[in-house]
Formats: structure tokens, sequence, C-alpha cells
């Protein structure tokens, strides 16, 4: 086991010290602190991945240590901090960055300099009879508390609000991310109570696993937002006056810009219409010749191509950001298919 797991730990090492050198060479594209955070941390996990090759073969790693020991309890409360930035960036960029992180950070810094820095003197605990029978110490209720709270903030991320105009993540993404997020936290807290090998491993592969998820999402999907603020338009001229549905389906989307939300579907219009996704998308095919989709389509495309034409140096990336695209292959995509050329290959015509 112990040679699977150091075959990983290298992998892992180079994996993570990799992506951190593309983040930060790439870390001027956004308009926010994302890459950086990302590309940091991903040195800080690469280094604590090259000290864990050492421990496995000293037989000091998390699995061969005693329960709850203070090192494994309150350095990853400090890791968790990390994991925090990252997702406040793309997921609320225009929030108080002072208010949240003080807001948010504090029990856990707080619990740190607890642990760490007021000389707890920690009793070694080897086995489930030493935990029970010092149950009742404080040294060890708190390790047990800190674990416990780490592990309530790897559930927290799905409770930040997400707000499509002010986020440059999709919702599946920012799942995806809370998901894994919380994954490992609850390994490395299973990990503390069991001292398993095998979750060990399975800790490693879904470190790697996340990482790259995140790397690959960073360089090659996410669309940045617009760095100015949120520019009205001008709303599409369409007769509805024979169409009572139709209607109703314009003035939908024309409220609040809803045919920019990246979460825009036939589901959610229908709902929002109480009516019937058959309704809703025969009444697109009879008003306009296309689909819900082809329409939300060349909506987005001909916003797209009509600034492009007045400003043909607009930074294109966050102009899809602003008309809901946020992975970048799908805006490219839906571009071409609407153009008929790509955007590089439109924005050289117009030049």
């Amino acid at each position: 086991m112990r040679n699977v797991a150091t075959i990983f730990l290298v992998l892992m090492t180079i994996l993570l010290i990799t992506s951190g050198i593309l983040l930060w060479r790439r870390r001027g594209e956004t308009d926010d602190y994302s890459r950086i955070i990302q590309a940091l941390f991903s040195w800080v996990s690469a280094f604590f991945a090259f000290t864990f090759i050492f421990r496995t073969w000293t037989e000091t790693t998390i699995a061969d240590s005693t329960f709850f020991d203070p090192e494994h309890t309150f350095v990853p409360i400090l890791c968790q901090v990390l994991f925090f930035l990252y997702p406040l960036e793309i997921i609320r960029p225009s929030i108080s960055r002072v208010k949240i992180y003080t807001l948010l950070f504090t029990p856990l810094l707080l619990l740190v300099f607890i642990g760490m820095c007021t000389g707890i003197e920690y009793t070694t605990l080897y086995t489930y009879a030493d935990l029970w029978q010092h149950i009742g110490e404080f040294n060890v209720w708190f390790r047990l508390f800190a674990l416990l709270v780490m592990l309530f903030y790897c559930f927290s991320l799905f409770l930040i609000p997400y707000d499509w105009r002010r986020s440059s993540a999709d919702r599946r993404f920012i799942f995806v991310y809370a998901f894994g997020f919380c994954l490992i936290g609850v390994l490395h807290f299973t990990i503390q109570i069991t001292h398993a090998y095998e979750l060990v491993l399975a800790h490693q592969i879904v470190w790697i696993a996340f990482f790259v998820a995140v790397a690959h999402y960073e360089l090659s999907e996410r669309l940045p937002a617009p760095k100015g603020g949120d520019e009205s338009d001008e709303k599409e001229l369409t007769n509805t006056e024979s169409d009572p549905l139709w209607k109703l389906i314009v003035v939908s989307l024309e409220t609040r810009d809803l045919w920019r939300s990246p979460e825009l579907s036939l589901t959610l219009l229908s709902e929002r219409l109480e009516s019937n996704r058959t309704y809703i998308g025969e009444a697109f095919k009879r008003n306009t010749g296309r689909t819900f989709i082809e329409y939300i389509a060349q909506r987005r495309i001909n916003y797209v191509t009509e600034v492009l034409k007045s400003n043909p140096n607009v930074n294109i990336q966050e102009l899809f950001n602003y008309v809901g695209y946020r992975q970048r292959s799908t805006a490219w995509r839906n571009f071409q298919k609407v153009t008929g050329l790509t955007p590089t290959e439109y924005i050289e015509q117009l030049r």
C-alpha cells in the first residue's frame, strides 16, 4: 500500500506544481485574484504532498499517527481558509472582502491560535480505548470540536447564494467545487478517526482530481466577468399583438435581462410563466422559426456581433460572459454556429 501511496504522492506533487505554474502565468487574464489564489494553494499543497512522501516511508503518515494529532487537526484548518478564497472570488466577486473574510475566517483562525499557540498539553491517544478514557479532558474534546467545525465549514460552500449577474462561474462548476471541497474534508475527518491507508489513498486521488479539474476550468473554460458595470442593452422589438403567449414570453425574457441568465432553460421559463414546456416551445417555433435553444443562442450572439462591430477590440471573453455564457467552449461553439466563423475569424474580418 505504501508503494501505491508513494506513486500517487509523486504524481500529485508534479501535477500540483505544474497547475500552479500554468495558473500563475495566466493570472492577468482575469480581473480577480482567483488564479493567483489557486496557484499559491497548488504550490502549498505540493509542498505538503512532497513531505508526505518521506512520512510514508518513515511510518509517520496520518494513518500511522495518533488520534486527533494536533498537527493534523489544526493545519488542515489553515488549508481550509485557502480553499474558501478561490470560490469567493468567482461566486461573489463584488462582495466586501474585508467583511466576509472577517466573518468567515475569524472562528477558524481563533481555533488554530488556541490550539497551537496557547501551550495546551495534548494527551496522546493511540487507541479508541485511550480516546474514551480521556474524553472528558479539555484537550481531547477541543481537538474533536475543531475537526467538527472544519467539517461544518466544508458543507458551508453550498450555502453561499449564487447570483449569475455577479458570478463568473456557472452553477454546475460551483456545485462540483463545493462537492470536492466537502469530500476532501470528510475523508480527512474519517482518516483521523480510522487511520485507514485505503482512505489516505482515496484522499490523494480526490485531491489530484480536484486540483486538475479546477485548473482545467480556469485555463480552458471559465469566462471572466466584465470589468465594467452591468450596462443596459436595447430591447428586441418583436410583434407580439397576435400571440398573447409570445407576448408574455418576450416580456419575461426582457425582465431583468433574463435572456442573459446562464441558468435560463425552457423548464425555468415555463415555470415562470406557469405554462407547459410544450406550449412555450411551440410559441418559439411559431414566432421565430427557431427552437428555444436556437433563439437564445441567436439573441446572445447577435448582441455580441453588434458590440464587436462598434468596437472590435473589446474583450470577447468578457462579452460572452455578459450575454450569459460561463464556459468558453459553449460560447465559441454557438458563435460559430450562428455566424459561420470563429470569434477570431469574425474579428479579423472586422479589422
